[in-house]
């Protein structure tokens, strides 16, 4: 999935990390032959990358970012009162990630990008269980019968 960078660090053995808009790192290393990075060997090569998109293995594998915490949590729903919104194609603001939890009866929950689900996947949540939600990544709910549910909300830390 692709996600903007934003920033750079290094990290802890020296290599240098793309700080992504979803909150991941992503490792940039000039390491000839398996890596090809020359760019990031200069201060204004990794300058000039910023804003430019790049692929995030984490958010394909729905990994919520270490730097997250809980922001805050939606009431609980029953199928009368969930939101309307939640049932269509929407999406979680952008650096916001979400996590769907279902306390009672079953919900279907289908990515709409056509990236596919990741380990947990599209598909049936049921009660006790919970689904990740990476931000900007379009999906929506189906309800199937009695259900309650809420949603929580995680913003970076930092």
């Amino acid at each position: 999935m692709d996600r903007r960078i934003v920033s750079f660090r290094i990290d802890d053995d020296g290599h240098w990390v793309g700080v992504l808009d979803c909150h991941h790192g992503r490792h940039f290393r000039h390491q000839p032959p398996w890596w090809r990075c020359e760019w990031v060997q200069t201060n204004d090569g990794r300058q000039a990358r910023i804003g430019q998109l790049t692929d995030c293995p984490k958010c394909e594998w729905i990994e919520l970012p270490e730097s997250m915490k809980h922001d805050r949590t939606t009431a609980r729903w029953d199928e009368a009162s969930i939101p309307r919104a939640l049932l269509r194609n929407h999406s979680v603001a952008p650096g916001v990630w979400g996590r769907l939890s279902v306390f009672d009866g079953t919900v279907r929950f289908r990515f709409d990008d056509g990236l596919g689900g990741g380990p947990e996947g599209d598909g049936v949540v049921p009660a006790g269980g919970h689904q990740l939600i990476p931000p900007e990544r379009p999906h929506r709910l189906e309800v199937i019968g009695p259900v309650e549910l809420a949603v929580e909300f995680y913003v970076n830390e930092n």
